[in-house]
């Protein structure tokens, strides 16, 4: 998540075939059919599936902090989930009995999972050598590097990710392992393959997310989506060929990931998408969008809203997971996932206060241990929510083309295929003079959009699923006073490029 960028390396020298890509005739290999075993998780008509039943993932996001000490490796309860910020302990035996018993009270909450972040994620110094390294909390320096140069220093590193695993798997709890892959450093797929082939026995592992958030955290510039298409099939057959009971996904922030990852373009197993409330209804509206435009299985990998139940009840927290659970099930979700576990001080109420737990207290599970703080009533919520239950209407909301219900400026305009028919679904988003605030709205049946906001805009954008994205400029002051007194700018017809992917084409049409 945006909200943290704990990270990790990899390096290495180890015989693990790696698939590749002929990138200039995008040769694609066969495709792979893991071994059937239903003691993993896998997908069956549009559900996950677990030892021949239906199983729906409660997710919580959870990091772990890396830790060194001389030639130890160990993983560790997230320091930012300790009293003070500070490790209770320092040695790995202890270290372990505490992430135990979070895990346990996790479980004993009525969470059947877990996303871990943090601990697998790849940091690349220099883009250009494609050197990475994982963070790692050394002594008082908790965000030292740590290259893993020598295969004795990989195996360190991957006997602390299986003891992680073990943990999370004595918890009766399954996990989503974040990863950080980058196409231009070559070391990160490197590193996922070795990865997968040191865990394709791990029963608890339900699968590996690619990338946490590309919107915010890609920092390469395309112009072109097609790329994107071909870098996920090659992360994809990585795990297929290294890994092949397990699944793969990639955490997408938003409907803004249209105009460069697009959803339809992931060639993942499922997609996590992670929606925030920050207009009125925004996840809801965002759930219909999944349901009615997105061709992929997928899950809720991160949502949430902030309480303190100060200044915010924590009955808001309850009301926001009641209305999201229900419609994540009525759109089509397989799987719903709260960012985070534990309150933290990260300098901002928002991040702040989205856990589940707080800091206050004490909470003992049902083997006598404790952790600090306690469950809000939200947990409650996630808990007794039954997935199977009735399934309502995934509806459109009254506010769907206009979060926020704007009316100080616009611009409008119409999406259309190269043959002229309407894009519908497709997006339109559009930015302040100085590419801070912005507005996002969806194209109408008919193609039309019209994008509101409380401040005059200066930059835009376009795009549709699996077409071409437009981006340019307009000016404030060429805009016409339209009959409902509303200032707009008309950009009139706009018609896209389908990409080429032939494949793409053929096997797998829009909903």
């Amino acid at each position: 998540m945006r909200h943290l960028l704990l990270t990790f390396l990899f390096f290495c020298s180890l015989g693990i075939s790696i698939v590749l890509l002929d990138w200039n005739t995008h040769r694609l290999p066969e495709p792979l059919v893991p071994p059937a075993d239903a003691s993993y998780v896998s997908i069956v008509d549009g559900r996950f599936s677990l030892n021949g039943k239906a199983y729906f993932p409660k997710v919580i996001n959870f990091p772990v902090t890396l830790r060194q000490k001389d030639s130890l490796l160990w993983p560790s309860v997230y320091i930012g989930y300790m009293p003070g910020n500070r490790f209770t302990h320092e040695d790995p035996q202890r270290s372990a009995r505490e992430l135990k018993a979070y895990l346990e009270v996790i479980a004993e909450s009525g969470f059947n999972a877990l996303r871990i972040v943090g601990i697998g994620e790849a940091e690349v110094a220099d883009r250009m050598t494609g050197r990475v390294h994982f963070k790692v909390s050394r002594g008082d320096d908790h965000n030292a590097r740590l290259y893993l140069r020598t295969p004795l220093e990989q195996e360190r590193y991957f006997s602390a990710i299986r003891s992680l695993i073990k943990a999370v798997e004595s918890a009766g709890l399954h996990v989503i392992f974040t990863t950080r892959n980058f196409q231009e450093a070559p070391e990160t797929e490197e590193h996922l393959a070795r990865l997968c082939a040191k865990m394709k026995n791990e029963r608890s592992i339900l699968a590996f997310d690619f990338f946490n958030e590309p919107l915010y955290f890609d920092s390469l510039a395309r112009e072109d989506k097609s790329p994107v298409y071909y870098i996920t099939k090659k992360w994809h057959e990585i795990v297929k060929r290294n890994s092949p009971h397990h699944l793969s996904t990639i955490g997408l922030a938003c409907q803004r990931e249209l105009f460069e990852w697009d959803p339809n373009l992931m060639q993942v197993d499922f997609i996590s998408f992670h929606p925030y409330e920050y207009e009125p209804d925004q996840v809801r509206n965002e759930l219909y969008w999944y349901k009615r435009f997105v061709n992929k299985p997928w899950i809720i990998g991160e949502t949430g809203i902030p309480a303190e139940n100060d200044s915010v009840p924590y009955m808001n927290q309850v009301l926001f997971a009641r209305k999201t659970l229900q419609r994540n099930i009525d759109c089509g979700g397989m799987g719903y996932s709260w960012w985070q576990f534990k309150d933290v001080d990260w300098g901002d109420y928002h991040q702040n206060y989205l856990g589940v737990f707080n800091g206050n207290s004490f909470t003992m599970n049902r083997n006598g241990d404790t952790i600090p703080g306690s469950a809000k009533p939200v947990v409650q919520e996630i808990a007794a929510f039954d997935p199977m239950g009735k399934r309502q209407a995934c509806d459109c909301l009254s506010n769907y083309y206009n979060f926020g219900s704007h009316t100080a400026f616009r611009i409008t305009g119409k999406l259309l295929d190269e043959d002229g028919n309407p894009l519908e679904g497709g997006g339109a988003l559009a930015w302040d003079q100085w590419w801070i605030n912005h507005h996002f709205t969806t194209t109408k049946p008919d193609g039309s959009f019209e994008l509101y906001s409380e401040y005059p805009f200066y930059h835009w954008m376009v795009s549709a699923s699996r077409h071409e994205m437009i981006r340019k400029d307009c000016k404030p002051d060429t805009a016409f006073i339209a009959g409902n007194g509303i200032p707009t700018i008309r950009l009139g017809e706009i018609r896209l490029k389908r990409l080429d992917i032939p494949e793409l084409w053929e096997k797998t049409p829009l909903p």
